[in-house]
């Protein structure tokens, strides 16, 4: 065996290993919060065989027939489908199968573009903690992967390839605008990049800029290829201005640096400028860097794209040329992590809780049963974390509030926040004085 031959092997033990980690996150048996909801509108496309247009779920909605759009059909869709095929067990699947998609694409990019490979697995060693918080069964994979992608056209381009070779990315946007809000993260890479390249001085930087422009045009309006067509927009526009949500649900908060999944970006943040430094500051990765880490700061939960950004800078070759090794053993080695921490699992190997037990622990589970048997008159008053579980268990009971901030508004949201957290003249809240079910935490 050779030094090289020594040396390979024992990148695909530590690309291994890294991926385990993942792996097992990804394999808990537990079922997030908004998971209900899309799992419930899902059922609704299914049996209506047509997208909501209005709101049912809510009092307010049922009320006042508040027009809602449920941007993520495609993944309620396909996530239902694998609820009908296998249950919870199926919708665990689904999670692992995306997880795994995720965290092998990450590694993937890492090492496409890395000078060599320790430095792409060292990197990948920093950055995985960053991604473990979004290794559930939620449409934002499609956003991680869609990101990556938009990089990688972005990099074709910048480097003279034609557009011929990239329009690929085209549908990726059509589906990625049917499956998770944040395609506008990609346009707006898109639009960067395009400016960026404009105004740099390189031969061939006005065609690319050109053809960069003409993407970033062409997505967009691939992005109108929805059942809501340009209305997709509004809901970004309600997101992006939202203040409430930020202040008060735990994902949306800007991170703090007692998680330790921000950790990752307190190293390879410093790491990235001074990466960037001994290159003179690229000015389009230099661009990325700035952009990532403004969303990372905003909130937790796209702590990833600050990590993907800095992790991008670091691993680039001094001389800015992207590494043509083949990058298949990344990939193979952390798909084959997820396999084997699938098949421990599933031979009880390690001790486990059920996915039934896990929800009894997190979720209403008993008091769902109760009203559903016993069917008490009067509305429903329920706690924000629980709201998207009790849509999918009580049809005949709308929620007071869930995890679709943009629907309730920040007035709403934040009565609801101070009404649970018992502060001053939550005895007051319209919804709990007018409730005559109260589903409430045992403390």
């Amino acid at each position: 065996m050779t030094p090289n031959d020594s040396g390979r092997h024992w990148q695909f033990v530590l690309w291994f290993l890294v991926a385990l980690v993942p792996a097992g996150v990804a394999i808990q048996p537990r079922i997030a919060e908004d998971t209900w909801w899309h799992l419930r509108v899902g059922e609704g496309v299914v049996a209506e065989r047509a997208v909501p247009r209005t709101d049912t779920f809510s009092q307010v909605g049922r009320r006042d027939g508040i027009a809602w759009i449920a941007y993520s059909w495609q993944f309620d869709l396909g996530l239902y489908g694998c609820y009908s095929a296998g249950g919870l067990a199926g919708v665990m699947a689904a999670r692992y199968v995306l997880s795994a998609a995720t965290i092998a694409v990450l590694a993937w990019w890492l090492g496409r573009r890395a000078a060599s490979a320790w430095m792409a697995i060292a990197v990948f060693v920093v950055a995985v903690p960053a991604f473990l918080p979004m290794l559930v069964e939620r449409p934002w994979h499609m956003t991680i992967i869609g990101v990556v992608l938009t990089l990688l056209a972005i990099d074709r381009l910048r480097e003279g390839d034609a557009f011929r070779r990239i329009a690929w990315l085209i549908p990726v946007y059509v589906v990625w605008a049917n499956v998770h809000i944040q395609f506008v993260l990609g346009l707006g890479l898109l639009g960067l990049s395009a400016i960026v390249t404009l105004g740099e001085r390189r031969s061939g930087q006005p065609t690319a800029a050109r053809s960069l422009g003409i993407l970033a045009i062409t997505c967009a309006g691939a992005t109108l290829f929805t059942p809501y067509h340009v209305r997709l927009y509004g809901v970004v526009w309600e997101y992006a201005t939202q203040t409430a949500a930020l202040r008060s649900v735990v994902e949306l908060r800007p991170p703090s640096i007692g998680d330790w999944w921000t950790w990752p970006l307190i190293v390879l943040g410093p790491t990235a400028i001074v990466a960037l430094f001994l290159r003179r500051f690229p000015v389009w990765e230099t661009a990325l860097l700035v952009v990532g880490v403004i969303f990372a700061l905003r909130m937790q939960r796209d702590g990833w794209f600050g990590v993907l950004a800095a992790g991008t800078a670091i691993v680039r070759t001094l001389k800015g040329q992207l590494s043509t090794r083949p990058v298949w053993p990344a990939i193979a080695t952390t798909l084959a992590a997820f396999l084997l921490a699938r098949l421990i699992w599933e031979a009880g190997i390690v001790d486990r809780p059920t996915i039934d037990v896990a929800a009894e622990r997190e979720y209403p589970v008993h008091a769902a049963a109760f009203v559903r048997a016993s069917q008490p008159p009067g509305h429903l008053f329920n706690p924000f974390d629980w709201g998207g579980y009790l849509i999918w268990e009580l049809r005949d009971y709308p929620v007071s509030i869930d995890g679709r901030t943009n629907l309730y508004g920040d007035d709403a949201l934040t009565r609801a926040i101070r009404t649970w957290s018992a502060e001053p003249g939550w005895e007051s809240d319209p919804d709990l004085t007018a409730a005559g079910v109260i589903v409430a935490p045992h403390k």
